[in-house]
């Protein structure tokens, strides 16, 4: 029990830019296989749907990134890796958005 603890205090830092990398790597890939795959058939409507759930897992991380940031009782190199995940977060969240826009604008299958 005390290992699993352990590893949770060192991975809080980071959270924001591991889940970060994860949604918009899963949001990026489900939108691409949808869009080039099965171009007809795909609606905007799963891609926004699957955009909003992994852009609310990026926040969620950039929240638990930001209580490291804000304590005082942390050390510099911890609050470092946090800003830079929070920051990072930000930028996920604005690669996670620019396509939801795109699959509301441009038609499907526009050439």
């Amino acid at each position: 029990m005390k290992r699993s603890s352990e590893f949770a205090d060192l991975i809080l830092p980071w959270a924001g830019l591991i889940t970060g990398v994860v949604s918009a790597g899963f949001a990026h890939q489900f939108g691409s296989e949808g869009v080039f795959d099965r171009c007809m058939s795909f609606s905007p409507g799963p891609v926004l749907i699957v955009s909003v759930i992994t852009i609310a897992a990026t926040v969620a991380g950039a929240f638990v990134s930001w209580g490291v940031l804000r304590k005082d009782s942390e050390t510099p190199a911890r609050k470092v890796v946090a800003a830079i995940s929070v920051g990072a977060s930000a930028l996920f969240v604005l690669a996670m958005i620019l396509p939801m826009i795109a699959a509301v604008v441009i038609p499907p299958c526009f050439e």
